[in-house]
């Protein structure tokens, strides 16, 4: 039975090191949305004057768009690269922003989660869309998009477990989006 996802939590990261995940796993709180795009190239082959065969070239491109009602100081220098001199970011043209393995879970209808991972990406620097405020209170959310690669030798790039299959274990699943880092409480929110 189909069973719809009705909530978005727990969003977390690690940087990424040749291949493997630093010891710290980080919480953001205040995740509003996140949009997974997959790509997944399908050529198909001619022959004998028509479609003959199709053949996967795997996924080509994985992108993960966040909403955040705020990206904090500290997560933007963990995991954009940017720079803290005096309480004050600093954003240089030369900013060397690193990888991260994230995480983050979708409630579901029967309120069980879906876990999401992605193995290696970046994400870019969040922009501002702010407006003055009115009669009736608009939040301005940060977003943020990360790319996502493959990473390690076996080419990992994404991870779904959902607890209503019979042997999804958290702790496993988390071993393996944070490439068998041992999950610990994550820091943070």
């Amino acid at each position: 039975m189909s069973k719809a996802k009705i909530g978005l939590s727990q969003f977390q990261y690690a940087t990424v090191e040749n291949e493997k995940t630093k010891s710290e796993i980080f919480k953001i709180p205040g995740m509003r949305s996140a949009k997974l795009d997959i790509t997944n190239e399908l050529e198909t082959i001619y022959a004998d004057d028509g479609p003959y065969l199709v053949i996967p070239a795997g996924i080509t491109e994985l992108k993960l768009e966040l909403g955040l009602v705020d990206l904090p100081t500290i997560d933007k220098q963990q995991m954009l690269g940017v720079t803290v001199e005096n309480g004050i970011e600093r954003y240089t043209k030369t900013i060397k922003v690193p990888d991260v393995a994230v995480m983050f879970r979708a409630l579901m209808d029967d309120n069980k989660y879906c876990y999401v991972g992605l193995a290696k990406g970046k994400f870019n620097l969040p922009g501002m869309d702010l407006k003055t405020k009115e009669d009736k209170i608009e939040v301005a959310e940060d977003s943020i998009t990360g790319n996502f690669v493959a990473r390690g030798e076996e080419e990992d790039m994404l991870f779904i477990g959902r607890e209503d299959n019979e042997d999804f274990k958290l702790d496993a699943f988390t071993k393996m989006v944070f490439n068998g880092q041992a999950p610990t409480p994550p820091v943070g929110g």
